[in-house]
């Protein structure tokens, strides 16, 4: 198994197909088998990449190493991705990324991104703290500093083994809001269900609340340091994602060379609530780089 060491932790990867590099980086809770469980990564590879699924820290199979700090915030997670890629002997690469970690995604773009073939952001955006009024169009600043952490934060509030079960069979029973709201209205829900458990299942929800209390912590878009990432960009975004539709449109009037997609009738889980789509849209795209 694939593994690297970190300055407090070691992370694990997934690596398949050959070609160009696509590093991954997956959201909240979630871990490399977000592209992977739903057949994602595979048609990537099929179609001449190289994609390695990386854990984030404290997700997955990614661990804390040693009594000392985890690394649990954004500015370490922008440095694994490029640690990762200069393991696998990637110079050059692109990033494929989902929610949280297309923040850290982007804040490895701001500083690194002549590295970068290209960026992917999917239902995500460049601050930590998604947030309407500073992500609106009229808003010109001031932007509150960041909060010192670690915080009670309220998204990740709670999180055990028990009640990361409890709360997925409510949100079965009801529309599965913010996240999962787009399984109420897929044509195969009962798969998507399956996939999410499967996938959420193979975390630590302990180290996901640490993770959260100290990686939600800046409300600032840094929209000048936005505006010099240089290469090729995609933002993707599910129409039903509410939590990402302003964010995401920032990331669209700042990043200097965009195309930003707006799925229709999806959520904020794209992979897993249309594979075979989505990944279309991801190969259509990579291959035109």
């Amino acid at each position: 198994m694939p593994y690297l060491r970190r300055p407090g932790a070691t992370l694990y990867y997934d690596s398949i197909g050959e070609g160009p590099t696509v590093l991954t980086i997956h959201g909240l809770s979630e871990c490399g088998a977000y592209w992977s469980r739903p057949g994602v990564s595979a048609a990537i590879a099929e179609a001449g990449f190289h994609v390695v699924d990386l854990d984030m820290r404290g997700h997955g199979r990614s661990v804390p190493e040693g009594d000392g700090d985890p690394g649990y915030t954004v500015n370490a997670v922008a440095e694994d991705i490029g640690a990762l890629a200069t393991a696998v002997g990637a110079e050059r690469f692109h990033l494929l990324s989902h929610a949280t970690g297309g923040m850290a995604a982007l804040r490895f773009a701001m500083g690194g991104h002549e590295r970068l073939l290209s960026l992917i952001s999917t239902d995500t955006g460049s601050a930590t703290l998604p947030s309407d009024t500073y992500s609106d169009p009229g808003y010109e600043g001031p932007y509150p500093p960041p909060l010192t952490p670690p915080l009670d934060n309220p998204a990740v509030r709670g999180a055990d083994e028990m009640n990361i079960h409890r709360r997925l069979g409510h949100a079965r029973k009801g529309d599965g809001r913010p996240f999962l709201s787009g399984f109420a209205t897929n044509e195969d829900p009962d798969r998507c269900w399956r996939q999410v458990e499967d996938i959420l299942g193979a975390g630590n929800p302990t180290r996901v609340v640490e993770f959260g209390s100290w990686f939600y912590t800046d409300l600032d878009p840094r929209i000048e340091e936005l505006r010099r990432i240089s290469c090729p960009n995609l933002v993707l975004l599910g129409e039903l994602d509410e939590m990402f539709i302003k964010p995401s449109e920032l990331l669209a009037r700042h990043l200097p060379r965009v195309e930003h997609e707006v799925v229709a009738g999806r959520g904020h889980m794209l992979a897993i609530e249309d594979p075979e789509g989505t990944a279309r849209t991801l190969i259509d795209f990579l291959v035109s780089i």
